[in-house]
């Protein structure tokens, strides 16, 4: 509860500029959460549909179900229809799959950052204010009360070191999120190839079961 209350403290000292500083670190955040989720289902729906491609493969009769992407779900479609008999109608829908999946795990990042970096540039601001204010002070009282004078610099400092604080943690998020788009990328255009060269053995052998 000492703690809560200092903090509080320092937020009200810092005056408005903190509430900005609280807003840029909220909105980076919620962008970041929902960026994490999107990433989680559109893994888990990866998973599901490779369970349902390789039944496709197997069988191209075979049901599957809702991978819960609608990307995915148009990929398995796709798939379906040119399976047995149409190689570039294959490859069409994986580069479609490909143009309208990899800008979207793409999205909002740029957005992100801009938000990060706006909570350390609020916090300097926020230094210049009350530097400015402290001036004030001095030319107003002289340079013969220290006290006061310090005590206008520690507020001063006060969004300084709230912009850091905020920044700091949501670098460190923005770049773990980062590092799992990138591998969720690379991951997705390892399926695709390897869909691409199941697709040509699968083509290669019926066409040969036909000519026999």
């Amino acid at each position: 509860m000492n703690l809560f209350s200092m903090f509080l403290a320092d937020f009200q000292k810092g005056g408005i500029v903190m509430w900005f500083i609280f807003l840029a670190a909220t909105v980076a955040w919620m962008i970041g959460v929902e960026k994490l989720v999107s990433l989680i289902n559109i893994s888990s729906s990866r998973r599901k549909f490779l369970r349902f491609a390789d039944c496709l493969f197997r069988d191209s009769n075979s049901a599957v179900g809702k991978t819960g992407f609608e990307n995915y779900d148009l990929l398995l479609e796709q798939l379906r229809k040119n399976l047995k008999s149409n190689q570039c109608g294959c490859k069409g829908a994986l580069r479609e799959f490909l143009i309208g999946t990899v800008p979207l795990l793409n999205k909002h990042f740029s957005t992100m950052s801009v938000w990060i970096s706006i909570a350390p540039l609020l916090g300097l601001l926020g230094t210049v204010i009350g530097m400015v204010k402290t001036f004030k002070v001095i030319m107003v009282f002289g340079i013969g009360n220290p006290s006061l004078t310090a005590e206008g610099i520690s507020v001063a400092l006060l969004t300084t070191q709230a912009g850091l604080i905020a920044a700091f943690p949501s670098i460190i998020f923005h770049n773990y999120l980062r590092g799992k788009k990138n591998d969720l990328v690379s991951k997705i255009l390892k399926d695709c190839e390897q869909i691409t060269s199941k697709t040509h053995s699968l083509l290669t052998g019926y066409y040969s079961e036909c000519k026999d």
